[in-house]
């Protein structure tokens, strides 16, 4: 008779070999690993001189923009396999199911509101990611066709979608807003990247024919995206932005096209008085007519307009051709262009088809970047919080040493983690809670 050890009996080295072997999927794990590396050297890295496919120097800056879409596409890929894999649930598992993911997802967005305390000059990406557990319940029931479907028209008329919403709307701000719109990793886009990694992890991933699928469609849209992206800054380039300065002068675009700056020697002030502001910039008029103390009536009366007199000249003055153009054709990273996210979005398509495929070969070699990957969660906290003790509150690090030296602790802490204690800790305290909320 055979005796089979459990988990906590078995050694360190039969729970490190445990950790990449089926059912898991040691590519995928390969492939969380090197998202949670780029995004080290997102966050401390001296930045790149900008991403050119004909420089290999300039390749460094891959980093920028890429390891956040790879995450969100491998966060539908990872809420699939939790829901059945190819297998889609049937309506009697959904309740069980939404509470899980819902439990989840909390969970990881308080993680997130933790880390954000912390003042580091780090974007936190797991309050977003947490939504997306959210997000992703009406979609866990759905057809790869339908699912398909829905991230297309995400990917391709989402962004410019939202330009026009914020235009007509006048470009409203509130925390909501800020949290799931108005930021470098907008909700419309990861949802377009978390359905198109649902629809891969409810296909077969043990077939190589799938795996083979995924790198080929990956690389047919990374050159569709990055091509109309690079065409588009070829012929004209995106408008956001500081302009170059032409002939000694600089332009605001696309906030006031028709302001021009000029250098102070060039403007006359004779007969103006002039207020400089803490911001640096000073605001001038003629003597008499810049009134810097108000009456508190006038003040008051002053604010009491209506805003409809004005609301056909800012929808017109916003720049709504340009910015849509912008939102079609810009690729460069953490825009949230339709290009951007067809052209990044199959480059992660196209490294997770190409690590599934190789994987079984990359197994011991790359153990360690695979057990940064079977630990996500808590890797990328720990980085975080390695930011937030070498810079301190509200510091900021660009340093490639830095970078080795947190990715080098990384690599080291999370092997012995699972060679020693298995799952990661930040991963049980997400799995205890979405077992128990779907426990009731």
């Amino acid at each position: 008779m055979t005796v089979i050890a459990s988990p906590q009996q078995a050694s360190p080295w039969r729970r490190l070999i445990a950790s990449s072997a089926p059912p898991r999927f040691v590519g995928l794990d390969i492939a969380r690993g090197l998202a949670v590396i780029g995004m080290i050297a997102a966050h401390v890295a001296e930045p790149g001189p900008g991403f050119r496919w004909s420089d290999l120097s300039s390749w460094a800056d891959l980093v920028n923009g890429r390891p956040s879409i790879l995450f969100a596409l491998l966060a539908g890929i990872s809420i699939a396999l939790m829901t059945g894999r190819v297998q889609r649930p049937t309506s009697e598992q959904m309740p069980r199911i939404r509470l899980q993911l819902i439990g989840r997802g909390i969970t990881i967005f308080i993680i997130g509101l933790l880390l954000e305390q912390l003042g580091t000059s780090v974007l936190i990406i797991l309050t977003l990611y947490g939504i997306l557990y959210v997000v992703a319940l009406p979609f866990v029931r759905a057809r790869r066709r339908t699912l398909v479907l829905w991230s297309a028209g995400l990917a391709l008329l989402g962004p410019a979608l939202l330009v026009l919403v914020q235009v007509v709307t006048l470009e409203p701000y509130a925390s909501g807003l800020g949290l799931v719109v108005q930021t470098v990793y907008s909700l419309p886009v990861w949802v377009a990247l978390m359905l198109a990694g649902l629809a891969i992890g409810r296909s077969d991933l043990r077939r190589w024919m799938t795996a083979a699928t995924v790198l080929g469609v990956g690389l047919v849209l990374s050159a569709v995206g990055y091509g109309a992206g690079a065409a588009y800054e070829a012929a004209d380039g995106p408008t956001a932005g500081w302009e170059e300065p032409v002939d000694g002068i600089e332009t605001v675009a696309p906030y006031d096209p028709g302001v021009e700056l000029l250098p102070g020697e060039d403007v006359e002030l004779t007969g103006m008085e002039c207020e400089v502001y803490d911001d640096g910039w000073t605001m001038c008029a003629p003597e008499g007519e810049l009134n810097t103390e108000y009456d508190e009536a006038e003040e008051y009366e002053s604010w009491s307009a209506s805003g409809w007199d004005a609301y056909s000249d800012a929808v017109a003055g916003a720049g709504l051709a340009d910015r849509l153009l912008d939102a079609l054709l810009d690729s460069s990273p953490h825009s949230g262009g339709s290009a951007e996210v067809v052209g990044s979005g199959g480059f992660a398509m196209a490294l997770v088809g190409l690590l599934l495929l190789t994987g079984r070969w990359l197994r011991w070699p790359l153990i360690p970047i695979a057990a940064v990957g079977a630990m996500p969660l808590t890797a990328y906290s720990a980085q975080i919080v390695a930011i937030f003790v070498i810079g301190g509150p509200g510091g900021y690090i660009e340093d490639t040493g830095v970078f080795w030296a947190t990715t080098a602790g990384l690599l080291a802490g999370c092997t012995l983690w699972i060679a020693f204690f298995g799952r990661g800790p930040l991963e049980r305290v997400t799995k205890w809670v979405g077992d128990r909320m779907a426990r009731g």
